[in-house]
């Protein structure tokens, strides 16, 4: 009787432990099928945006039209604009207004830490110190202030264009604005009004560097089919 009583009990550990590695494999399918999911709808939503971008926000093409045509002085502000010059500076900076808070939020849930899911645009001094943070509660107005206060509309236009592909690898991006040494780059946080006073340029590990060949590529495919 005492041998029949140890045998159930053994019975019911192998049951027991059979349950237990099944709902382990059920909860590892699980977060792999979401994962899996959440990766095909950034990456959709990522060429959304690249395609309408590359079509109708391409900054190479867009400042080129805009210098040419919708300028009073060469100021390099939004104040500098014709009337026209404005109407499009504003629709393009609502498209990446829109979008790209967006593009960090569905990135955050396939990376490692997916509460840092906001985005923050710094503007940086000859010395590395934040002149300026622009997050997507101050919208388009913030970078038309910015733009106005450090005569930065070129390079912000710019940096906005290519910030999607820097997003998607993952690696950092400094634009540099030769005319008044102020560079222009981002940050993802948990909260994006909390930035450091100061961001120094760090050194890339190599996969960031292999990234940014990969952006470079796609930037100079880019460029070949614009001409």
């Amino acid at each position: 009787m005492i041998l029949a009583a140890f045998n159930l009990m053994e019975h019911w550990k192998q049951i027991l432990l059979i349950a237990g590695a099944v709902i382990v494999l059920l909860v590892i399918v699980a977060v792999f099928l979401n994962k899996g999911r959440y990766a095909a709808r950034f990456n959709g939503f990522y060429k959304r945006i690249d395609r309408i971008a590359t079509k109708r926000f391409n900054s190479n093409l867009f400042i080129e039209t805009l210098l040419q045509n919708d300028v009073k002085d060469q100021t390099n502000t939004y104040k500098s604009l014709k009337g026209r010059g404005k109407s499009k500076v504003n629709k393009y900076l609502d498209f990446y207004v829109k979008n790209l808070p967006e593009l960090v939020i569905l990135k955050s849930f396939i990376s490692p830490d997916k509460n840092k899911n906001q985005l923050a645009i710094l503007l940086l001094d000859e010395s590395d110190r934040v002149l300026c943070r622009w997050d997507k509660t101050r919208k388009v107005k913030g970078l038309i202030k910015m733009a106005n206060k450090y005569q930065m509309l070129t390079p912000i236009l710019a940096f906005l264009y290519e910030l999607p592909m820097n997003i998607k690898e993952g690696v950092p991006f400094r634009f540099k604005n030769h005319d008044n040494d102020y560079t222009l780059t981002y940050d993802i946080l948990k909260n994006a009004r909390k930035t450091k006073r100061k961001v120094k340029e760090r050194k890339l590990t190599r996969a960031e560097l292999k990234a940014q060949e990969r952006i470079a590529k796609i930037k100079a495919k880019k460029e070949m089919k614009r001409r």
